[in-house]
C-alpha cells in the first residue's frame, strides 16, 4: 500500500469533538485533530474514534489542497503509539494559578503514515495557596483523555500478544532505547532481567528536589546486581516519554514477567 503521508509533525492545541452518532455495532465516539507531514508541507487531519478502529480524514483547509478520501485503520493497523501529558499554566494578579492538561500524541500506522496531536483540556484556574500545597490532579476530568485511553487500550492488547509472540518465539521487541528479550531488557549494555524489575511506569511529576525527573517519563527501578550480593541495591533509569514508544505494552510484559 503506498503511504498517504510522511513523518512527522505536531498539530497546535485541539479539542476533542464527541460524537453524536448511535452506538452502532460500530460506533463512532467522538473525533481528534492531528497533523501529518506531506510533500506540499504540514496538513491538519481528523481522527474518528471507532469500535474497531480509527478513521483518518485530511481537512481542506480551505487552501485548494485536493482533498483525499478517508481512510480506515482497523486497530491491529496502528504499529506504535507515543504519548506524554504536560501541564502549561500561568499566575494571575489575584494570586490564582490558570493550568491546563496537554496531551501529546503520536501514532504510526502500518503502512508508514504517522499522524501527531497536541490536544489542551480547558483551563482551571486554582488559588495559589492550594497549587502550592501541590494538591492537583494528575489526570482531571477531561473530555480528550477517555478518546486517548479507547486508542491506547485497544492497540495495546493487539501490540501486546504481538510481543508475547515473538518473545516466546526467542525474539527481540523494541521500546526505542529499550530492547526486550525472553529474560529481560536492554539498554545502552546493560542487562536487566524481568525479576530485577522492581517497578516500570509512566508518570508525570510536576514538582521535586531534581529538575531532571519534571514531566513525563518511563521511570523503572531494578537490582543492581554488580554492586552486591547482599540486598541488591537498586538503580533507577528514568526516560523521557515520547522517546518510549508503547509504554503501556512494556509496562504490562514487564508485570507479567516479574510475576
Amino acid at each position: 500500500m503506498a503511504r498517504w503521508w510522511r513523518r512527522d509533525q505536531a498539530s497546535d492545541g485541539g479539542e476533542a469533538a464527541p460524537s453524536a452518532q448511535d452506538r452502532s455495532a460500530n460506533a463512532a465516539h467522538g473525533t481528534l485533530p492531528g497533523q501529518v507531514d506531506t510533500s506540499d508541507g504540514p496538513r491538519a487531519v481528523t481522527l474518528g474514534v471507532h469500535d474497531s478502529g480509527l478513521t483518518l480524514t485530511a481537512d481542506d483547509g480551505g487552501d485548494g489542497r485536493s482533498t483525499l478520501a478517508p481512510r480506515t485503520y482497523p486497530w491491529a493497523e496502528i504499529t506504535h503509539v507515543w504519548f506524554a501529558n504536560d501541564l502549561e499554566g500561568h499566575s494571575t494578579e489575584d494570586d490564582a494559578v490558570v493550568t491546563r492538561w496537554v496531551y501529546l500524541q503520536r501514532l504510526e500506522f502500518a503502512d508508514g503514515t504517522v499522524v501527531a496531536s497536541r490536544l489542551a483540556d480547558p483551563p482551571v484556574t486554582t488559588p495559589g495557596a492550594v497549587f502550592r500545597t501541590g494538591r492537583i490532579a494528575d489526570r482531571p476530568l477531561s473530555t480528550i483523555w477517555p478518546l486517548l485511553a479507547r486508542i491506547h487500550t485497544h492497540v495495546t492488547e493487539v501490540r501486546l500478544a504481538d510481543a508475547d509472540k515473538t518473545l516466546a518465539a526467542g525474539g527481540l521487541v523494541e521500546f526505542g532505547p529499550l530492547t526486550a528479550d525472553g529474560d529481560g531488557l536492554h539498554h545502552q549494555g546493560t542487562r536487566i532481567p524481568w525479576e530485577d524489575i522492581t517497578a516500570l511506569r509512566y508518570s508525570f511529576v510536576i514538582a521535586g528536589v531534581d529538575e531532571d525527573e519534571l514531566g513525563a517519563h518511563l521511570r523503572m527501578e531494578f537490582r543492581d546486581r554488580e554492586a552486591g550480593a547482599y540486598g541488591f541495591p537498586v538503580r533507577w533509569l528514568r526516560i523521557p516519554a515520547l522517546e518510549v514508544p508503547d509504554i503501556e505494552v512494556l509496562e504490562r510484559l514487564a508485570a507479567e514477567r516479574r510475576a
